[in-house]
């Protein structure tokens, strides 16, 4: 229900409450799909609005502490100079979103895959996130609608929703969600007012605490009011107001699209190898239970040696005598095959089947092993729970990633692995040994490491996904907090980390374990601590 009307009105009416009269210093962009407005404040000097225009994950953030990246941005020079935001609003009846500033709007358009943001001056397209052919329509739309900062309670034709068939009501009312119109049809009864019904539902979604909780039945992060009655025990972590809760969906989202994705590849993977192994084995079992044949080959070749004459080219299939069981036998034959060549065919054949049934039996005993191997890695996918176990089995399946990202598990690496807003990953060395294997062989050169200076501690890598995208300040800031904790500066109020990229981080021969040289040396003074947004998801 991320998506939904009715959550994106609450968004806008308690984002009102925050950046009404607040400053735009800055409009840019870092990565596809979004959009950065800087609005700082004393307290919080890099606060920002997030607007994504994922047409899958479309919503409205704000990030108290986001750090603008030093390259790959795109600034939008639409602001001219500090602006203030004076109002929040949404169409009446459309997903359509504005952002009033003193002289100019933006226009954040939620329709699918033509979701896109456009930036207006005097009811002119001035500028827009990215190019698209709706851009022609956007001004009529919003000429034809209405925009309002308060909570919006639809009316609705009773009528049309006698029964609760989903399709007639979604036909008319297409910006209902599917969950409202099921939570109606569980609490209705008969002669209630349906639209006052109705009406109440919406109230507790504008006000409501919200739930944000995996459902594993329908393997997605829901997001739903704690009131709704059709997901009654599945509660893990409740919110108070929209922007938290979506923080917190966000994190959780990315972390069970990392898990749910590799779930997929290994289920894929493993179903086709079990397929492939069993009919091969079944082939195997049955090559093997005919039996060793080559005294029967044996036998054929001499039948036909002794019956020559009875033998032309061009037959197919000739009849003799067995002189040991004096019973009639058909032997087949090639007909492209002369007498002679027929006779060597089965003396050939005999000596053949004593070499083929030997390999059939050693076959048969590795695709067993094989086969049992495989049920017993199905057996760890069923209870594997943790991004960790998925990977040690891709490891085990030999499935490489097609992404830049190898992921490996090292035998003997002791390591700790945690995801920073559930979509960032970092591992920590917890021995002398894992850290020159986490730093030599396991971080890629483009990976960022850290390390507390000047004292013992973890080495840290900080997973760097895409070389296209700029890692955000504020991240690498956390991976140093993290690098801070896990060593002998974890109880000074602040603590110096020296960083730099893996490729500048070796090791000479002859040095102690844990100890290495770095180059191009950075170094950030920080709190040693694991922040709220930080989820440990691995402790080998």
């Amino acid at each position: 229900m991320l998506r939904n009307y009715y959550y994106l009105n609450r968004t806008v009416v308690e984002l009102n409450r925050v950046l009404a009269g607040a400053v735009a210093t800055e409009i840019f962009s870092q990565e596809k799909n979004s959009l950065l407005i800087s609005v700082p404040t004393d307290e919080n000097p890099y606060r920002h609005l997030y607007i994504s225009t994922n047409p899958l994950l479309p919503f409205m953030l704000v990030k108290d502490d986001h750090r603008k990246a030093k390259k790959n941005i795109i600034a939008y020079n639409v602001l001219n100079k500090q602006q203030f935001i004076e109002k929040i609003e949404i169409s009446i009846n459309d997903r359509l979103i504005r952002i009033k500033l003193a002289n100019m709007e933006l226009f954040f358009s939620i329709m699918g895959g033509n979701t896109n943001i456009y930036f207006l001056k005097n009811r002119r397209i001035v500028e827009e996130l990215r190019k698209s052919k709706e851009s022609s329509g956007i001004l009529e739309r919003i000429e034809s609608n209405e925009f309002t900062r308060e909570n919006v309670f639809h009316k609705i034709d009773e009528n049309l929703f006698e029964g609760f068939d989903l399709h007639n009501i979604k036909k008319e009312y297409s910006f209902i969600p599917r969950e409202v119109i099921s939570e109606m049809k569980f609490r209705y009864k008969e002669g209630e007012s349906i639209e006052q019904l109705f009406h109440q539902i919406l109230g507790e979604i504008y006000s409501g605490k919200i739930k944000v909780f995996e459902n594993e039945v329908e393997e997605k992060i829901r997001f739903v009011p704690e009131s709704f009655k059709i997901f009654p025990a599945e509660v893990e972590m409740l919110c108070d107001d929209c922007n938290s809760a979506i923080s917190k969906f966000i994190q959780k989202h990315f972390r069970f699209e990392n898990i749910n994705g590799l779930k997929k590849e290994i289920n894929k993977q493993l179903t086709k190898e079990i397929e492939r192994t069993t009919s091969r084995l079944n082939n195997l079992k049955a090559r093997i239970d005919k039996g060793e044949r080559s005294e029967e080959y044996y036998n054929y070749g001499n039948l036909l040696s002794i019956n020559r004459y009875l033998l032309v080219k061009g037959m197919d299939l000739t009849t003799v005598v067995d002189y040991i069981t004096n019973e009639e036998i058909g032997i087949k034959l090639n007909p492209k095959n002369s007498p002679q060549e027929s006779i060597d065919y089965y003396f050939e054949k005999a000596k053949d089947e004593k070499v083929n049934f030997k390999i059939s039996l050693e076959l048969y005993e590795n695709t067993l092993a094989k086969f049992n191997k495989l049920k017993a890695i199905e057996t760890e996918f069923e209870n594997a729970n943790s991004v960790d176990d998925y990977i040690e089995i891709k490891t085990k399946l030999k499935i490489s990633d097609k992404k830049n990202e190898k992921k490996k598990v090292t035998d003997g690496a002791k390591l700790r692995e945690f995801l920073i807003d559930g979509k960032y990953k970092v591992l920590v060395g917890r021995d002398s040994k894992s850290n020159d294997m986490l730093s030599i062989k396991i971080a890629k050169q483009n990976d960022y490491w850290f390390h507390a200076r000047g004292l013992p501690g973890s080495h840290v890598v900080l997973r760097v996904e895409s070389t296209k995208e700029a890692m955000p300040k504020n991240i690498i800031k956390i991976a140093a907090q993290i690098a801070a904790f896990y060593s002998k500066a974890k109880t000074a109020g602040t603590a110096p980390v020296s960083y730099t990229f893996a490729k500048f981080v070796r090791k000479k021969k002859g040095m102690e374990p844990g100890k290495v040289l770095i180059e191009k040396e950075k170094v950030l003074l920080v709190k040693p601590e694991i922040p709220s947004n930080v989820e440990m998801i691995s402790e080998e």
